[in-house]
């Protein structure tokens, strides 16, 4: 369960599929929430890129609010790399520009006051990784980690047990179902008990399987 933070959130980065489609959960899932954020006075922020991030600028215009983007000069982006998309560029109230990947992942740590994370592949996960950690760095004020989607539960459940993650590290992150769900986490600042509820009735199935 996400503990309570002290940080003042006024950014939100969203990390996700950079090929998800119009007609894809998560990337409708993205706009909406990025919108209902917009709406209540939050800045989005995203890398640049198609997906889930061109679904969370699109969201946040709708929603009349301000998009921040974290790039990399398009000069020297690696082969391979999916994050760059036009339009996410042109409609951007702001783009910082990085010269390479982890000066770009740093950067939308650094801009970042939470972080929402959707379904995604290895970009995604290099992105979880070094925010959870650098939100264990800054605990009592950290930036919270909320993972959207049910099918993200089971992953998250299971990265903590394998990896063996101590007190801290499981006070950092949230999983919401709804954009709804979203808001309220962020309002709150805290987590609301039920995915400590949830990882105790995995437990018990574990347990009795």
């Amino acid at each position: 369960m996400l503990a309570k933070t002290k940080k003042i959130i006024r950014r939100v980065a969203f990390f996700g599929d950079a090929e998800a489609k119009k007609t894809d959960q998560h990337y409708i899932d993205a706009y909406n929430t990025a919108k209902l954020l917009a709406e209540n006075g939050y800045i989005v922020v995203n890398g640049g890129g198609g997906g889930v991030m061109l679904a969370a600028t699109l969201g946040a215009k709708e929603g009349g609010g301000k998009v921040e983007i974290v790039i990399l000069d398009p000069k020297k982006k690696p082969k391979n790399y999916e994050g760059f998309n036009e339009t996410n560029c042109d409609l951007a109230d702001k783009v910082v520009k990085t010269k390479d990947y982890p000066a770009r992942l740093g950067k939308l740590i650094e801009i970042g006051d939470a972080f929402i994370i959707f379904n995604g592949g290895v970009g995604t996960l290099s992105e979880v990784g070094l925010t959870w950690q650098m939100a264990k760095f800054d605990y009592g004020k950290h930036e919270p980690l909320i993972f959207f989607g049910d099918h993200l539960r089971e992953i998250v459940n299971e990265l903590i047990l394998r990896f063996k993650y101590d007190p801290i590290e499981k006070k950092l992150y949230e999983i919401v179902l709804t954009p709804e769900e979203v808001l309220k986490t962020l309002k709150d600042r805290k987590g609301d008990g039920s995915e400590e509820q949830s990882g105790l009735i995995t437990k018990l199935m574990r347990w009795f399987d």
